[in-house]
């Protein structure tokens, strides 16, 4: 799914939830809302890595709890890029990618997924 489709997918789920729960998707909630997921991956993260309390959650729970707050994080940032009308291709070509000119084969090693074989 390219970055545009995800970001309208990411916008409808978005209308849901301020219909269902009545919280208005104002510019500052918008942000607050990415600072509050951000804070909630810095737990998950804390959790996975053994440095806060497990609350009594296995091994496969925080490894879960930590990949859905990637997610949540991921979803607020094209939420918040969409309101402010920020293409984030644009902006990655433009920040990151500028330096492929720099890449050398060791940077790529293991990077990329070997291509399919043929039977």
């Amino acid at each position: 799914m390219e970055l545009a489709e995800l970001s309208d997918e990411l916008e409808i789920i978005s209308r849901v939830y301020e219909r269902r729960f009545g919280v208005p998707r104002t510019d500052d909630w918008l942000v607050l809302k990415l600072h509050e997921e951000v804070g909630e991956l810095t737990q998950a993260y804390l959790a996975r890595s053994g440095r806060s309390r497990d609350r009594g959650a296995g091994a496969g729970e925080v490894d879960a709890a930590f990949r859905a707050e990637l997610a949540d994080v991921l979803a607020q940032l094209l939420l918040v890029a969409r309101r402010f009308d920020v293409d984030l291709e644009a902006e990655l070509e433009r920040k990151w990618f500028r330096w492929r000119h720099l890449v050398e084969p060791q940077d790529e090693a293991g990077v990329r997924a070997a291509a399919p074989t043929e039977p």
